[in-house]
């Protein structure tokens, strides 16, 4: 597919859609900043505290996200802690490009990054590492997947879980909403961006639009979300990051 004249919704975090919307622009698209998530802290940071506090008590820290490591390493500053020392001597587990790249900022380097970056493939590569009676920090979202936890601790790993950030669905003028209606490719990098996005969009008469239009997915977790609430994604990425969804329009 040409992109070129075409108008392209994104729907990721407004901090993080930059990205995408330089590369829709260097294909000659036309993207549409429509933003359904809001990220904020969580409502207690007793817990991550206590996390950063005791982090050499872990040989594990594994992140699900750059919003993870973001604040959990700005917490950690607030605290007066040096993460990256502190980290020296555990093991870190990434779950794809965009974390890694979040870690490196922050002076760290994870050992492990699976090959693809999805909770099923981070418990596969981590079984390799010998993992039994370990102890394993995930810093996350609030509403994360809990199949990570749970293999974890199924394959005799002690998996503590802190809550570092929660999403929330932002307020959006309907003039902003009417101007997506016309769109020719939408596109979903979250199960958080593809639910909300229907949510704020319920009152509109989306159904002619997504008709004419291709909706298109980072990835198969967030495919099944779309399924779950009634969508069919028409593209989804081999690659789950910004480029390789926009690599997979180009191919379709």
């Amino acid at each position: 597919m040409d992109l070129a004249g075409k108008k392209v919704v994104v729907t990721r975090r407004r901090e993080q859609a930059g990205e995408m919307a330089t590369l829709l622009k260097a294909k000659g698209a036309i993207p549409i900043l429509f933003p359904t998530i809001e990220i904020l802290p969580p409502q207690d940071w007793s817990p991550v505290d206590k996390a950063i506090e005791t982090v050499d008590s872990y040989q594990w820290v594994v992140f699900t996200s750059a919003n993870g490591v973001e604040f959990f390493f700005r917490r950690a500053r607030f605290l007066g802690r040096d993460l990256k020392r502190d980290l020296e001597g555990l093991k870190i587990c990434a779950i794809g490009p965009a974390t890694t790249q979040a870690l490196k900022r922050e002076g760290a380097s994870p050992l492990v990054v699976p090959k693809r970056y999805i909770a099923e493939e981070v418990l596969e590569a981590l079984k390799t590492q010998g993992i039994k009676g370990c102890r394993i920090l995930i810093p996350r979202a609030e509403m994360g997947r809990d199949i990570l936890p749970q293999g974890l601790f199924q394959e005799g790993a002690i998996a503590d879980v802190v809550i570092t950030y929660r999403t929330i669905m932002p307020e959006i003028a309907e003039e902003d909403k009417k101007k997506v209606l016309d769109a020719h490719i939408y596109t979903f990098t979250s199960p958080s961006t593809a639910i909300n996005f229907f949510r704020i969009m319920r009152d509109l008469p989306l159904q002619e639009s997504l008709a004419k239009a291709i909706v298109a997915s980072i990835g198969p977790i967030t495919t099944q979300a779309l399924q779950a609430i009634g969508v069919k994604a028409k593209v989804e990425a081999k690659e789950y990051t910004a480029a390789g969804l926009i690599r997979a329009l180009e191919e379709f």
